[in-house]
């Protein structure tokens, strides 16, 4: 659109409009995370995200001796995963004795959990590329693309992770410092 900007003709402010309030149609993300690791962390005894660690490491291990996959995605995920599970190790230390570390860290903690969660998934359709790539394909330009869209989620995007888990072990002190009627 150059120049030209956002204008209603296109309807690309309405696409503008849609992608921001995206992340509270299903509740305020803050919320949502709050859920997450108030709740949903601990329930059952941690057993279900205990299973999906489970799920990580079954796969990477399933995969280890796949050297189409080691570097580019298998990796990543194994570094993003130990990150999700050092945060998660952080709230089981700090949480119960100091909710307030709990929160502070509860928005970061939903974005690395969803980090992993499609570096998995990323891995997984690398995998699913590679095999149809050995096996001949017809397609072969959507599978290479795959693989390379892949990639960069990898090298780019999933390495948040060690931000998100720096952000939840500095705890909840700077995000409380200031007293209520600073606001």
């Amino acid at each position: 659109y150059g120049g030209h900007g956002y204008i209603e003709e296109w309807g690309m402010s309405q696409f503008t409009r849609d992608a921001r309030i995206a992340m509270i149609y299903e509740g305020a993300n803050g919320v949502q995370a709050l859920d997450l690791v108030g709740r949903k962390l601990a329930q059952d005894g941690g057993k279900h995200v205990m299973a999906f660690f489970e799920l990580v490491k079954t796969f990477l291990k399933e995969n280890e001796g796949n050297e189409a996959l080691k570097a580019d995605f298998l990796d990543p995920l194994k570094a993003a995963s130990k990150d999700l599970q050092a945060s998660a190790m952080f709230f089981m230390q700090n949480g119960m004795k100091n909710p307030n570390a709990a929160l502070a860290g509860s928005y970061d903690f939903m974005h690395l959990f969803g980090h992993v969660c499609l570096g998995l998934m990323w891995a997984r359709m690398a995998k699913a590329a590679h095999a149809a790539l050995d096996a001949g394909t017809s397609d072969e330009a959507f599978y290479k693309t795959k693989l390379a869209t892949g990639r960069f989620y990898m090298k780019r995007r999933l390495p948040a992770t060690a931000l998100h888990l720096a952000r939840i072990q500095s705890g909840a002190d700077t995000v409380m410092a200031l007293e209520a009627e600073a606001f």
